[in-house]
């Protein structure tokens, strides 16, 4: 085991999520590049990466590790964020974007539509969860 699985296989799985977001963002919507970054949506690219980190982690150092563990507290709170404090962030856009239409202001310094989207369902993080899980034992099986 080389410490470069740390970095690729989360890179990956993060990869892998961000291009199957992007598909299906565009199957839905149409197809348009600034998609390829987007936030929120199906899979969540976060929790895929860092699903993938705590598998690889745990396959080479252990599941009752103390690498485990860190890793494993701060998914849990990537998570959180993911599913509770970012869709905070996304309510606020849709007031802030509906008092501005609201106001009618014609001013060109205010910025334009603030995203409304930026957290995930609870299926958007479990698809990410098992993707995330999937590239890292594809990945480690195929590296032995």
């Amino acid at each position: 085991m080389k410490p470069y699985v740390f970095i690729l296989i989360p890179l990956l799985a993060g990869l892998l999520a961000q291009v199957a977001k992007f598909l299906i963002f565009s199957f839905k919507h149409g197809f348009d590049w600034r998609f390829l970054l987007e936030y929120g949506h199906m899979p969540s690219s976060h929790t895929a990466m860092m699903s993938s980190l705590i598998w690889a982690i745990g396959w080479y150092g252990g599941f009752s590790s103390p690498e485990f563990a860190v890793a494993l507290m701060v998914t849990l709170l990537i998570i959180s964020d993911a599913l509770r404090l970012r869709i905070y962030i996304g309510s606020y856009g849709k007031t802030l974007n509906s008092l501005l239409d609201h106001l009618r202001i014609e001013d060109y310094s205010i910025p334009p539509k603030l995203k409304e989207r930026v957290g995930h369902k609870p299926s958007e993080v479990l698809g990410g969860l098992i993707l995330g899980i999937a590239t890292a034992v594809f990945i480690i099986e195929l590296i032995g």
